[in-house]
């Protein structure tokens, strides 16, 4: 069997996707690895700009954007690895990593998914690896009302990053999993297009008494976006998954709070956008205002 498999899900990622590729062969430890490319119907040719063929490399396309989840699924059913990475396009696998997070899992048969130290391109530390989210934190939706409601303070996030952590939830971009650990706690679950599906992974791997941890050893760069400049189709999915991991995790009560909460602030921005629209009819302004009218849509379940 092999080691490890790497499975990568592609939509549009230019150059960042050969890097990350680059990375990986320049890492390449002294264990069995194969890569797996699952493309979600890119247009920009990222994900025919490397060799298909060889090397352990395998490409997987689809016809349509199936989402993160499926296609991760996709290709996680076509691998053979003893472990399976899930790893961003946009992230490069730094010398060692590959190996330090498999000698961990090796020596602690207890843990099902481990994820490693997140550094941005100019090395400074991502904090990566926490508490599972608390409905006063998804609550805390939007930065008018984070600013009267702050969710609480994760203890987790202060801790000493160059240690080894038990965890609740690691990131999405670089998370190991143990194969034993997937066949007991199934695939993603698929109703999540993009974003909370780790975190609803995680959560599915605590409850049948695996572990999580965050493994400093292991070092990956990672191109994350920046929330205070996010992109509007990315909001969307961000709250579909949100409502539907409260719907899923809290119960018909927290939820029915979530849509209650998420309907005032989103109408009270569209009413803002409106506003400002009718004053300064700007095209920039007429797309805030379509997104808010988007935004408000998935509130109400669209």
């Amino acid at each position: 069997m092999t080691d490890l498999s790497v499975v990568i899900v592609n939509w549009n990622t230019g150059d960042l996707l050969a890097q990350c590729l680059a990375s990986l062969r320049h890492a390449r430890p002294a264990l069995s690895l194969e890569l797996i490319v699952v493309d979600n119907a890119s247009t920009d040719g990222s994900a025919h700009g490397f060799p298909q063929e060889g090397d352990g490399l395998r490409l997987i396309t689809h016809t349509s954007n199936l989402g993160f989840a499926r296609a991760c699924n996709r290709g996680i059913r076509e691998s053979r690895g003893r472990y399976i990475l899930l790893l961003n396009p946009d992230t490069r696998v730094l010398p060692g990593s590959l190996e330090a997070m498999l000698v961990f899992m090796d020596a602690h048969p207890e843990a099902g998914a481990a994820g490693p130290a997140l550094l941005n391109p100019d090395g400074s530390l991502q904090p990566s690896g926490g508490r599972f989210p608390s409905l006063r934190g998804l609550l805390a939706i939007h930065p008018i009302i984070a600013r009267f409601f702050p969710a609480p303070e994760d203890p987790l996030r202060r801790r000493d990053f160059s240690r080894v952590a038990e965890v609740e939830e690691v990131s999405g971009a670089c998370l190991l999993i143990r194969r034993s650990a997937w066949e007991a706690v199934g695939p993603l679950d698929e109703a999540f297009f993009l974003y909370f599906e780790e975190v609803d992974w995680c959560l599915r791997l605590t409850r049948q008494g695996w572990k999580v941890y965050y493994v400093p050893q292991a070092r990956v760069i990672h191109h994350w976006r920046s929330r205070t400049d996010p992109d509007p189709q990315a909001q969307l999915y961000h709250l579909r998954s949100q409502r539907y991991y409260v719907r899923r995790h809290f119960g018909r009560g927290p939820f029915l709070l979530l849509t209650a909460v998420c309907l005032v602030v989103h109408t009270c921005l569209l009413a803002m956008g409106l506003i400002r629209w009718l004053l300064r009819p700007e095209p920039s302004h007429r797309q805030d205002l379509r997104r808010s009218m988007q935004l408000l849509r998935v509130c109400l379940g669209g």
